[in-house]
């Protein structure tokens, strides 16, 4: 740390007597040394603060020392003891400016906690996670410790992931990442699903393996196009809003239900959407046999049914619908007697097309 000093000319005096010349005119120094640390230009921390008078007759120099009834007399003066207070405030500039970036600074990173602990509770679909690698397996990559997952899906209480193929050195230069719209290709994510529970990711949070999550919004680009968008950027590929109508079984009902599921200001909406779905399903509509599976598997519909879930999922599947495959997977995987070769054997044994990362 470097030491300097600065001196300000507080006015004049005529309250004390020079012991050389006799003289009482004297010009009032406030002398302030303080450290400098990474501000060049801004006094940090005062170190001191000492009192000059000098004499304009003989121009001798004397130190006033503290609590003295000299220094009393000197500052009895309202002008002078304005501008000496007002000089030690001045002193402590970058320290004000230090203090208010940190208030600044710990406010917005509280901020981004509690709204990344709000969607760990409550998680969705494309969701972002901003992942510290380093928490989880060391530094065995130490100029690239940070990546990025998304939620794909969302399986009763199991939460799917997909991890980005890319590390970042920093935190910055993974938001930056995203932001120039590097999860729009089509390489940056793994295809390989990692499975977690609502405590597990809860956990991993509380840890810091992950330190942030984002929630993109969906917004319309021109037209007929919409994308997924984190602070005005496109985060995802785009897709068509609005695709040409044609008539396909259950899939109205299946549209009217989510609809449902989405609103908060009808009471029975759980029972409508039931109903609907369960129509869509009957009417072969592999999405509408995947939600229906859902509702069971949350047990939103009275107590939770795997068995009937499973069931329809098996039919969605059967379709060549790849949501339903994978969700049928995550139940498979906690369900003891279900053998997931079995549901491959009978996949290709149909003649499904079908894909498993």
């Amino acid at each position: 740390m470097d030491y300097r000093e600065s001196i300000l000319c507080l006015g004049t005096t005529d309250k004390l007597q020079c012991s050389d010349c006799g003289g009482q005119t004297h010009r009032v120094n406030s002398i302030v040394t303080y450290g400098y640390y990474f501000l060049e230009y801004l006094p940090i921390i005062p170190i001191k603060r000492n009192t000059q008078v000098h004499c304009l007759q003989c121009h001798n120099i004397v130190d006033i020392p503290r609590n003295s009834t000299d220094l009393t007399l000197i500052f009895s003066n309202f002008a002078l003891a304005l501008l000496n207070n007002l000089r030690l405030l001045s002193t402590f500039t970058g320290s004000f400016l230090i203090v208010l970036l940190l208030i600044f600074y710990f406010s917005e990173e509280q901020q981004q906690v509690r709204q990344s602990q709000t969607y760990i509770d409550a998680p969705k679909v494309n969701d972002f996670y901003y992942l510290d690698y380093q928490k989880s397996v060391g530094d065995f990559r130490p100029h690239q410790k940070y990546r990025v997952a998304k939620i794909v899906d969302i399986t009763g209480g199991m939460v799917s992931l997909v991890y980005g193929n890319y590390f970042y050195p920093l935190k910055s230069t993974l938001s930056n990442g995203v932001s120039l719209g590097h999860t729009v290709s089509d390489d940056y994510f793994e295809k390989k699903r990692h499975h977690f529970s609502y405590t597990q990711l809860d956990q991993l949070f509380q840890q810091g393996f992950i330190y942030r999550v984002v929630r993109p919004e969906l917004n319309y680009i021109g037209r007929n196009r919409t994308a997924y968008m984190i602070d005005g950027h496109v985060v995802t590929e785009l897709e068509i809003a609005e695709q040409e109508w044609r008539f396909i079984p259950g899939k109205r009902q299946n549209t009217q239900a989510m609809a449902y599921l989405k609103t908060t200001y009808i009471e029975d909406r759980f029972e409508k959407a039931f109903t609907l779905l369960k129509h869509s399903a009957e009417l072969g509509y592999a999405p509408g046999q995947t939600n229906l599976a859902e509702l069971y598997i949350t047990g939103i519909e009275g107590q939770r049914d795997v068995e009937t879930a499973v069931n329809w999922l098996f039919k969605a599947a059967l379709q060549g619908y790849q949501p339903a495959i994978e969700k049928y997977r995550v139940i498979c995987q906690l369900e003891e007697q279900c053998q997931i070769e079995d549901f491959y054997q009978a996949l290709e044994d149909s003649g499904t097309s079908f894909t498993i990362y």
